[in-house]
């Protein structure tokens, strides 16, 4: 071919737009066919790139948890990845919605992982299976059951502790059962599993990279062959990296984050795993926000054909009792509840819908593109509603809720010991005649406290954790103290010591305490019901049971206005939504249309604090509060 003719060629080719300009793998646009093997493997030079049957391939994912999303409207927001220019979903999968008390597995609904993969499949998408066991995601306990400190502090996430071992093998069994037949090699979507999530950080005196061989051996002795880690940049938290395994830094927004990972991780790539498009929200913080720094992480990754996932793309909705919580290392202090929401200030909305930085990540990334890539048109967001004002009514106050007896004992005992994942206990035991005197006691997480009949006050574990003072006696009285749980620490090796109730003693001065009944509302069980008193004497218990009942002649989503309420829970259909609590920054409880139906709606709350019903309203968006903030931290805690 002579010099002109080659020249033409090349022309012809710009001109059409089928050698656009970018790396070469940005130029691979394949996609998942049902049945369709394909080769995932690492390769280019010293095995630093994705290829994609000998192609380099770039990974753009979006995180969607299907968990937290709605069934109904799994595909919307996976053809929302697709149309931001995205190949690629990741998701965490969390281990205790799927174990169940009494042994059994739930795989229905939101539960049902491999249903969402076959539909990534069917959509096109690639996707990166994150199955822990650990995951954080900002969930109750990170993923892991709470039956694993059953009794007490335990040792997690290593070798050496058999009870953690064989649960844990009991579990992974579960998901490679999902997993392998889905996996790209055997015709599925699923191009890496994650074996461990930021295991560096852990920071625990047990941590071993023997545990991290050990998950690699699992999945290869079932059957997978590609791997990754998610650790953050530093040196400290690459410490268990091991070859041939590529590795997801939290998160590299520039060349400049990969420079360590690239010299510890052998034969295998890095890329971005967690990019921040905002950040996560605790009860008593500001509001969501976006960061607009990540604009420019993803301009970097489209310029260099870096892979990466948006973490979140998608948060939604951490329904239920599902929501974890922060705190620092070791001592649980600082203790920092996650909220409902799990909004994230991300590009997709709670209910779907598609914000402005959406559409400039999806300028971004179509640019960079290729024509061929025929990005679609994005989907129209759900429809939300309004709900008219109306005002439950009292069923009963909170003393007559049917409560179950978990017996006395000596000293007051954990949830966990008696088979509880959060909800409400109500302990009781008597103090002797006396003076004034400080009450030593340490609750996880916020306890309410009354003598004989008379509320002293509260102690709240994320400002006084460990007590309250108690007026003089003259003769002893009954101490009612009525507990209430927010999700365990999701992040650290506090997961190992983050057991709920009243924890160890309690002393009055210098007298320890003894003799406690223990009676358990646990809330994930189904709504509360209504009961008489269990006996003559009770405290004026704040709080109160409230129904209301409405008429809808169509359904769609809706934000339920809870600002009037103090703090509780609120159950639509007997779906528990979650928490709220009017500290904020959230006031507007996520109610999506598949939780509503035509015709009588049922709507009950638990409120902890007040007998007084007040006025709810159904919003069509979640709150923003324009003068309260919080920085988005981007993993720099």
């Amino acid at each position: 071919m002579t010099k002109l003719n080659t020249f033409m060629l090349m022309a012809a080719i710009a001109l059409s737009g089928s050698a656009a300009a970018g790396p070469k793998a940005m130029q691979n646009l394949q996609k998942p066919q049902a049945g369709v093997p394909v080769d995932f493997s690492f390769g280019g030079e010293n095995g630093c790139e994705f290829m994609l049957n000998g192609k380099a391939f770039q990974i753009r994912s979006g995180e969607i948890h299907p968990q937290r999303v709605p069934r109904h409207y799994w595909q919307h927001r996976i053809r929302a990845a697709k149309a931001m220019g995205l190949n690629t979903i990741a998701f965490y999968v969390f281990w205790n919605q799927l174990e169940q008390k009494d042994g059994s597995w739930d795989f229905s609904g939101m539960n049902d992982i491999a249903a969402f993969i076959d539909l990534c499949q069917q959509e096109g998408m690639w996707v990166l299976f994150r199955p822990g066991p650990f995951v954080c995601g900002e969930w109750d306990m990170g993923g892991l059951p709470s039956y694993l400190l059953k009794d007490g502090p335990a040792e997690l996430r290593n070798t050496r502790n058999p009870q953690f071992m064989e649960a844990q093998t009991r579990y992974l069994d579960k998901m490679a059962e999902i997993a392998i037949p889905r996996l790209a090699k055997n015709g599925g979507p699923i191009l890496m599993i994650q074996l461990e999530n930021e295991y560096g950080s852990y920071r625990s005196p047990h941590d071993e990279v023997a545990y991290i061989e050990w998950l690699r051996d699992y999945w290869k002795g079932k059957g997978a062959e590609r791997f990754y880690l998610s650790e953050g940049s530093s040196p400290g938290h690459l410490r268990f990296v091991i070859p041939d395994v590529a590795v997801g830094l939290d998160p590299a927004d520039r060349e400049s984050d990969t420079r360590h990972a690239r010299k510890v991780v052998k034969n295998a790539p890095v890329f971005s795993s967690e990019t921040y498009p905002g950040w996560l929200r605790h009860w008593g913080e500001g509001n969501w926000l976006p960061s607009r720094k990540t604009l420019n992480s993803v301009r970097w990754y489209m310029e260099s054909g870096f892979s990466f996932n948006l973490f979140v793309l998608h948060g939604g909705t951490s329904f239920g009792l599902t929501a974890g919580s922060n705190s620092d290392n070791n001592t649980g202090a600082n203790f920092m509840p996650d909220l409902t929401s799990y909004d994230y200030g991300s590009p997709i909305g709670e209910h779907g819908n598609l914000t402005k930085e959406y559409f400039e990540y999806r300028d971004i990334i179509r640019k960079a593109l290729p024509a061929e890539a025929n990005v679609p048109e994005p989907p129209a967001t759900p429809e939300t509603m309004t709900l008219p004002t109306f005002t439950p009514e009292l069923v009963c106050p909170f003393f007559q809720i049917r409560k179950t007896d978990a017996g006395c004992s000596e000293l007051p005992r954990t949830l966990e010991n008696v088979g509880q994942n959060q909800g409400i206990v109500v302990y009781t035991a008597t103090v002797p005649a006396g003076d004034a005197a400080r009450l030593h006691m340490t609750v996880r997480d916020y306890a309410q406290v009354y003598l004989g009949a008379d509320h002293v006050g509260d102690i709240d574990r994320r400002t006084n954790p460990t007590g309250i003072d108690l007026p003089a006696r003259k003769a002893p009285q009954p101490l009612t103290v009525v507990l209430d749980t927010f999700g365990h620490v999701n992040f650290s090796n506090f997961i190992e010591k983050d057991d709920k109730g009243i924890i160890g003693p309690v002393k009055l001065g210098d007298t320890e305490l003894k003799g406690w009944e223990m009676k358990l509302l646990p809330l994930d069980a189904g709504e509360p019901q209504p009961g008489m008193p269990n006996r003559m004497w009770t405290p004026n218990l704040k709080g109160g049971f409230f129904r209301a009942e409405i008429e809808l002649d169509k359904v769609a989503d809706t934000f339920l206005n809870m600002e009037k309420w103090p703090k509780g829970y609120v159950w639509v259909n007997g779906h528990l939504l979650g928490r709220y609590w009017n500290i904020g920054p959230q006031y507007r409880l996520y109610c999506p249309a598949e939780f509503l139906k035509p015709g009588k709606n049922t709507i009950t709350i638990l409120d902890t604090m007040t007998s007084a019903p007040a006025p709810i309203r159904g919003e069509l968006e979640r709150n923003m509060e324009v003068n309260k903030v919080t920085e988005s931290l981007n993993n720099q805690w």
